[in-house]
């Protein structure tokens, strides 16, 4: 097994592998075995951490399956996307709007969303310093210092971005906007004063207070988004049809007691999954300007 700490230039550049033999329906094999490429967002403040508290599910489904496996984790939700488009991950864990993009661009497939708390589905949030004049977002917060995740990134940029160019709103001319910050480093700009509001998802907040990286008293919840559908577990297109099938039912078989030790906190599991349960994403990809109508 290898684990990468990070991805690096992954999205300007292929990733490097060892040179490895490939079967008939183009899986890896190594010493005889299948290897698999795993690679996943970063649903936590770093790639150290997301691999940290996530790799013993892909450990799991990798013994399951009686695979050899390697794992990595990017700097931006957009890398993986570009990973999988590009064909250097076999099972990807996606972001929602990174699995629309890589669908459209290559055909990616979604087979499972994960699961928090029980619930295949999660909200973006923005957050600010406490005492903002803001009983109404974005109404209130005309010209405030708004900070935004990378473009690939789905409750950080693509839903309050959507949200806001629906409410008849140029984020570019209302706001002070900065764009490119992870959610880490939002609630740190949040906190020390530097920016009045910044973009997260509920899932990332409750593992912030969770771990003792956020004074939720020091940050603030604002505007929160409607239901939105979890992380997407994808393949490529063309991946094979019994492998595919195999992976997706070990994976969402997990009783969420198990999948809760093997996952980052609040994580239990994962449900079945199709690309009509990305909809929403997709119709805020039209909005944004993102996609094609």
């Amino acid at each position: 097994m290898i684990t990468r700490r990070r991805f690096g230039a992954l999205a300007a550049s292929a990733l490097s592998l060892p040179l490895v033999a490939r079967a008939a329906h183009g899986q890896q094999m190594r010493d005889g075995k299948l290897h698999l490429r795993f690679a996943i967002a970063p649903v936590r403040p770093t790639p150290a951490i997301t691999i940290k508290e996530f790799e013993p599910v892909f450990r799991y489904l990798a013994g399951e399956l009686g695979a050899t496996y390697e794992l990595v984790s990017p700097e931006s939700w957009a890398a993986v996307s570009v990973a999988m488009s590009n064909g250097h991950v076999d099972v990807g864990w996606l972001g929602p709007w990174g699995y629309v993009l890589a669908n459209q661009r290559v055909g990616t497939e979604v087979i499972a969303t994960a699961k928090y708390r029980g619930k295949p589905f999660y909200h973006a949030i923005i957050e600010g310093r406490p005492g903002l004049p803001i009983k109404t977002f974005p109404q209130d917060a005309k010209g405030m210092k708004l900070s935004l995740s990378d473009q690939g990134n789905t409750s950080g940029w693509l839903i309050p971005y959507a949200f806001l160019v629906k409410s008849g709103v140029d984020p570019r001319e209302y706001f002070q906007l900065r764009e490119g910050a992870t959610f880490g480093n939002n609630v740190s700009m949040i906190q020390q004063g530097l920016i009045d509001l910044g973009s997260n998802m509920d899932r990332g907040r409750y593992g912030m207070i969770e771990a003792g990286e956020m004074d939720p008293a020091k940050v603030v919840v604002y505007w929160t988004s409607q239901e939105l559908p979890n992380d997407a577990i994808c393949v490529p297109k063309g991946f094979d049809p019994a492998l595919k099938a195999k992976i997706r039912d070990i994976l969402v078989s997990l009783p969420e007691d198990k999948a809760q030790v093997l996952m980052g906190s609040g994580y239990n599991g994962f449900v079945p999954a199709t690309h009509a349960d990305y909809g929403i994403i997709e119709e805020a990809g039209r909005v944004t300007g993102k996609l094609k109508s």
